[in-house]
């Protein structure tokens, strides 16, 4: 009875599958910074915020530009639950092999960056993409970039609780938005990402003999 109650515990307390994080070769680099303040209030200025400028700019591009690719094997590629498709794009051997992957958060910083620089009026650099021949397609870039940012927020689906304070001048309660939020380290991934950048030239990243063209994109 003993051993079977001592299962039971443990069955009941073993993480649930959502509770398991699912697997990226950046795990690795995963680090909590504790609780961090977010700086909410309406007028607030950061190093990434205001007119396009070189200086704003550069910010953005350091934490955003580029997709920076690195390279997953075979094995990893299996552990992210993906499986290996003649379509997708692998280096050739003499640069190391394995598959052309980057990492999520620069892209989804690269898709607020492009919103930044619509609002500001400033589309053409808004991205670097060569496929932004017509308006048409400039849209549909878009509209995937707040495709991308909305199924990200609803997916981790942030609890955080907003209280609200009255206001000298405003009618309505004001949300507080600088409250406690726990967050991990971004610095500390974003050099794991640089340290596993594959440096490779665009005329080098070429179809493979065994790849096999989609019929459109994934």
């Amino acid at each position: 009875m003993s051993i079977t109650m001592m299962f039971f515990v443990l069955w009941a307390q073993a993480p649930s599958i959502d509770d398991v994080v699912l697997y990226s070769p950046a795990n690795e680099a995963i680090e909590s910074i504790g609780i961090i303040r977010f700086n909410g209030t309406l007028g607030a200025h950061s190093i990434y915020s205001g007119p396009p400028s070189p200086e704003i700019d550069a910010a953005w591009n350091r934490i955003s530009v580029d997709a920076r690719p690195v390279r997953m094997t075979l094995e990893q590629l299996l552990r992210t639950r993906e499986k290996p498709s003649p379509s997708m794009a692998r280096y050739p051997d003499e640069y190391g092999g394995g598959y052309m992957a980057s990492v999520e958060v620069i892209h989804q910083l690269h898709c607020v960056d492009m919103l930044r620089r619509v609002t500001w009026g400033d589309h053409n650099k808004s991205s670097s993409h060569d496929f932004h021949k017509s308006t048409g397609s400039f849209r549909i870039h878009l509209d995937h970039c707040i495709e991308m940012i909305r199924q990200n927020i609803m997916c981790r689906s942030d609890v955080t609780m907003l209280t609200y304070d009255w206001v000298e001048g405003v009618k309505e309660p004001f949300p507080n938005f600088n409250i406690l939020h726990r967050c991990r380290n971004f610095e500390k991934v974003l050099d794991w990402i640089d340290e596993h950048r594959v440096f490779v030239s665009k005329s080098k990243v070429v179809r493979l003999e065994d790849n096999v063209d989609l019929a459109s994109p994934p």
